[in-house]
């Protein structure tokens, strides 16, 4: 059997005594239904609610955003490794602690929820069935092949090694631009001799991924990566974010990274022999001289499929079958329907309560609230919550728990 609003309107006239707009208006008897739902969601965290995402998850990358991609994430339920590779449940944390832990190369299978700048980030410390391959650690302009720029057909200059300002390693590709070098918007960084690696396994299933630091991208619009077996054979792929789908940012190392399957080839490639590796950091006609652009860690990592299951913040679908976050009409359908139709009501005390207080009858609002407490406390006991709950890192100082 299946419930609408239609069914958690009438019990909330009932709990009223009242069915006329006179005090309360159509639309303020579904917003308070909507918000008594919201609440009920928070409380219990039903399985009904419990939605799953797939995250294809890089080697050593650990904040995901996924404010677009899950929009409607509410909490945390679990995550998962693909069927036959869940012998260590992943643990949930708190950021900060979980922060910690990455910084100091703990092992533990963990993740969190991070929220910054209007965004949701998922921050996951799991050690990948593919590890990354290190292309180039950038701590020699010499040690596979050289690394030179050009400076006839870009306005890359002064390729020097910066052993002061890097993000891996002992040291990262320091250049300058000067734009009337060559008037392509452009500067580049290439190596046509490169030792001859086998990415026969990688090809159109792993990602490149590398670091860059932009001094100032006012004017400063994406970077072009080219990988093949020479110059007139290989495949390019263009970023105009970094990894995460974030803007760049100036004066800070953003983390790169390009699926093989985006980029676009030339010629015949060959994924079993590549030696030719090329980066143009691209900008706009209005882009001036400037130093210290910076190019580090250039990696292979293949990505593996992560399940993120979470509570979706969905309070049902409208008549039509789509998603709906608020009740706007009486054929609205609770997620709850067809399972849990009882949570009418329960719903309806709430709403009741609410509609009360607004009311300025508080007497009222408290009988309601009372009954609201003892429906839900009995729900509580009878239904599991499967919401996964936080946990902290606990460390007791002179003692080392990741060996």
């Amino acid at each position: 059997m299946a419930t609408t609003i239609s069914a958690v309107q009438t019990k909330v006239n009932n709990r009223l005594q009242d069915s006329s707009t006179n005090i309360w208006s159509a639309s303020q008897r579904l917003s308070a239904i909507s918000i008594a739902t919201q609440e009920i969601m928070t409380e219990l965290g039903l399985g009904e609610q419990v939605r799953q995402a797939t995250l294809n998850y890089l080697d050593g990358i650990h904040y995901y955003n996924i404010t677009s991609d899950i929009a409607d994430n509410l909490d945390s339920v679990d995550l998962q490794r693909k069927e036959g590779l869940n012998y260590v449940p992943f643990v949930r944390k708190d950021p900060r602690s979980l922060a910690v832990d990455i910084d100091i190369g703990s092992t533990e299978e963990a993740f969190a929820i991070d929220k910054r700048d209007g965004n949701t980030y998922l921050l996951i410390n799991h050690s990948s069935s593919y590890s990354a391959k290190l292309l180039e650690s950038c701590d020699s302009l010499t040690s596979n092949g050289t690394w030179e720029v050009d400076s006839t057909n870009s306005d890359a200059t002064n390729l020097t090694l910066d052993t002061v300002e890097y993000n891996q390693g002992s040291g990262s590709f320091n250049f300058d631009i000067d734009v009337s070098q060559s008037g392509n918007n452009k500067a580049t960084l290439k190596i046509t001799d490169f030792t001859s690696t086998d990415l026969s396994d990688d090809e159109d299933i792993s990602s490149l991924v590398f670091d860059i630091y932009i001094p100032d991208v006012t004017y400063f619009s994406s970077v072009t990566a080219y990988l093949g077996s020479s110059t007139s054979a290989y495949w390019s792929g263009t970023a105009t974010t970094d990894y995460s789908g974030a803007s760049f940012t100036t004066g800070e190392w953003n983390t790169v990274s390009i699926a093989w399957s985006d980029m676009t080839p030339v010629g015949s490639g060959d994924s079993s022999a590549i030696d030719y590796l090329q980066f143009d950091f691209n900008y706009s006609a209005s882009q001036g001289d400037d130093t210290d652009f910076r190019l580090d860690n250039i990696r292979m990592i293949r990505p593996e499929s992560l399940i993120y299951k979470y509570q979706s913040s969905r309070v049902g679908v409208d008549n039509s079958g789509t998603d709906i976050y608020a009740f706007t009409a009486t054929t609205d359908i609770p997620f709850y329907s067809g399972q849990y139709d009882y949570l009418d009501n329960t719903i309806s005390f709430r709403a009741a309560a609410i509609l009360f207080e607004d009311a300025g009858a508080l007497g009222d609002a408290d009988r309601m609230n009372g009954y609201y407490a003892n429906s839900l406390s009995k729900i509580k006991k009878k239904f599991p919550n499967f919401l996964l709950k936080e946990t902290k890192s606990f460390r007791v100082k002179g003692l080392n728990f990741n060996k």
